[in-house]
Parts: structure tokens; C-alpha cells; sequence
């Protein structure tokens, strides 16, 4: 099925920013398979998408809940700078995401948010390099790129089959 638009989303926090070089060659390779990388962060949208581009690592999409409630009028902001969104929509915000926009499956290091999920939700391991979901399907991030794409296909093609 090489030729299936895949839709992959990747918390930006704790996973691409932990290793960059790595995320530009997945983010790279995914793209060139014509499949979209949506980066799936709190935010800030631009700060996000100026790092991205300095590490040269390509995307489709960036959502940024951070700006996405903020353009709702949910963001309380204050005198020092810091901010608050309601914890129901910001924790609900990346599962929301995922699906209205028919993600195939979601990497995060945070297992705050898989409670939210429809969406495949893959929990990534920083020391261990790699990602497992509910199911205990796991994609290994310690070999190469190619190999991660390769795992997340199959995840991908298996879940459509259930």
C-alpha cells in the first residue's frame, strides 16, 4: 500500500526537539513517501515553526494549542507573561486534532493525553528511543528513520484492518 497518504502527528516537546537530526531525516523520509507530518505542540505556533525550520525539519502542518484557543478567546493571559487554558481543552486538544483531521497515529511523550485519544496514540520513551501504543505495538526510534517509517506502516495498515 506504499502508495496511502499516511498521516502522522508528532508532539513537538520532548520528542522532535529532543532529537532533531533524527526528526529531520523521519520528517524527510515520511514526506518524500508522500505521507504528512502534522507537528502537534502546545505552542507557540511561531517559535515552533522558527525552530523547525532552523533544524530543517519539514512538516505539513503545525497546530499549536497554545494558538488555536487563543484565536477562541479560551487563553487567559497575564501581567507576567504566563497564561492559562481551561485543562479539559487543553488536554483534550491534540486527540481533538487528530481527529477531525484523520491522523493515523500520534507520538507524544506525554501520557497525560491518551485518555483523549481515537486516534492511535503511540507513548514515547526518550531513553529508550521508542514508542509503544495501548495495544502494545511498539515502533523502535533507535535504528533508522527508514525502520521507524517501515514499523508506523504497519501499525498504520494493521489498525485499518480492525
Amino acid at each position: 500500500m506504499p502508495n496511502k497518504k499516511f498521516k502522522i502527528g508528532v508532539d513537538f516537546h520532548g520528542v522532535i526537539n529532543e532529537r532533531p537530526k533524527f526528526f529531520s531525516e523521519f520528517c524527510t523520509l515520511a514526506i518524500k513517501r508522500g505521507w504528512e507530518i502534522h507537528v502537534i505542540t502546545g505552542g507557540p505556533y511561531q517559535a515552533v515553526v522558527d525552530w523547525l525550520n532552523e533544524h530543517n525539519v519539514p512538516f505539513t502542518n503545525v497546530f499549536a494549542i497554545l494558538d488555536f484557543y487563543d484565536t477562541q478567546g479560551e487563553v487567559t493571559h497575564f501581567k507576567n507573561g504566563e497564561f492559562k487554558v481551561p485543562d479539559k481543552l487543553w488536554d483534550s486538544a491534540k486527540a481533538e486534532y487528530c481527529g477531525l483531521n484523520g491522523i493515523n497515529i500520534h507520538i507524544d511523550d506525554s501520557t497525560k493525553y491518551a485518555q483523549w485519544f481515537i486516534t492511535p496514540y503511540c507513548h514515547y520513551d526518550t531513553e529508550a528511543k521508542n514508542c509503544r501504543t495501548a495495544s502494545n505495538f511498539q515502533v523502535d526510534f533507535s535504528g533508522t528513520p527508514e525502520q521507524a517509517l517501515t514499523e508506523i506502516q504497519q501499525l498504520i495498515q494493521t489498525v485499518q484492518f480492525f
